[in-house]
């Protein structure tokens, strides 16, 4: 689930040979014809579905509204440079999580392991089918992650382990972050302020409140082979330069129909739950948030995941419900 996640935000300069690594392939060449008409059909009819960097304007007030990528590429370097200036000149950095919250959701489990672990007794190999948890096992361990340690976690945080792919890594591993915390560098750098738009624990709540059950079905979805994981990281990464994020975030939707572990009824369904509450649900939930900050602020700028800007219930379309003209770039 959180492999589609880590697509719409679902990324810092990093070294060349790391970044090759996740170039290998297109998801499309695993999808039918049928499969890659109903994608461009889909993204042609999605709003804002084209562009990471928007300016949104009302009466004196300005929103610079940024779609980040969270894993690192040095095709970055002129995106920063680019949006230096507008964070530099801010009043306010809005992100999906600052330092803060980074650290009390570390403090937390550090404080609690039962929030990741399993502790009724039971273990991932009893309540997965069998091909299921080998195959969890593999992509675990092909994270550093050992299968028996995995074997006694939670589903929804194995999930999360799950949505870097194994092509990404070595960035992972040297500390390398994407573009949200790039900017949030910069901010503090400035003396600009950060604030997150949302409670630390939301995307916690969020993945770990469905019944145990529900999760390992969920974590089907995490569960993408390694080829087609590699090839959907591949043109996540080619589709956000290319500024094409709906018809990336419909490639998801596609791929997922590919994974054995479930039918392609059961993959849509899954995808559906999850962009409902990954996406839909928090981006209207961060509307009262964005409204006090204009209160209190004049120059803002808003760096989410980019799978947040498009479609109807995305933020660019709720800002111009809220009387703000949205147009593309600074």
């Amino acid at each position: 689930m959180f492999r589609l996640y880590s697509c719409a935000v679902t990324m810092t300069v990093v070294a060349q040979s790391a970044v090759a690594a996740c170039n290998d392939g297109d998801i499309r060449d695993y999808l039918s014809p049928a499969d890659l008409t109903a994608v461009e059909s889909a993204a042609a009819d999605t709003p804002f579905g084209n562009g990471t960097i928007w300016t949104a304007t009302r009466d004196d007030d300005q929103i610079t509204v940024v779609g980040t990528l969270h894993l690192s590429d040095p095709r970055l370097a002129p995106i920063v440079a680019r949006l230096t200036p507008a964070i530099t000149d801010a009043d306010l950095l809005l992100v999906e999580a600052g330092p803060q919250e980074e650290a009390q959701l570390t403090a937390a489990i550090t404080e609690d392991p039962s929030l990741i672990f399993l502790t009724d007794g039971t273990t991932l190999s009893e309540r997965m089918d069998p091909a299921a948890f080998v195959a969890l096992s593999r992509a675990v361990e092909a994270r550093g992650l050992p299968a028996a340690t995995a074997a006694q976690m939670k589903p929804w945080y194995l999930s999360l382990t799950l949505a870097m792919p194994v092509c990404a890594q070595s960035d992972l591993l040297d500390g390398k972050r994407g573009l949200d915390a790039t900017l949030m560098d910069i901010a503090a750098g400035a003396n600009v302020s950060v604030q997150a738009v949302e409670p630390w624990d939301t995307l916690f709540n969020i993945l770990a409140g469905d019944p145990i059950d529900e999760q390992v079905a969920d974590l089907n979805l995490a569960l993408m082979p390694d080829d087609l994981g590699n090839a959907m990281t591949a043109t996540m990464l080619d589709s956000y330069f290319a500024g094409d994020i709906a018809t990336l975030w419909e490639l998801s939707r596609a791929a997922n129909r590919q994974i054995d572990a479930m039918s392609p009824i059961e993959a849509d369904a899954l995808f559906a739950k999850m962009e409902t509450q990954m996406l839909t649900d928090r981006n209207h939930d961060w509307m009262p948030v964005i409204t006090d900050a204009v209160d209190a602020h004049d120059r803002i700028v808003l760096a989410v995941g980019a799978a947040h800007l498009p479609g109807a219930d995305g933020v660019l379309s709720l800002l111009q419900a809220d009387g703000w003209t949205v147009t593309p770039g600074l």
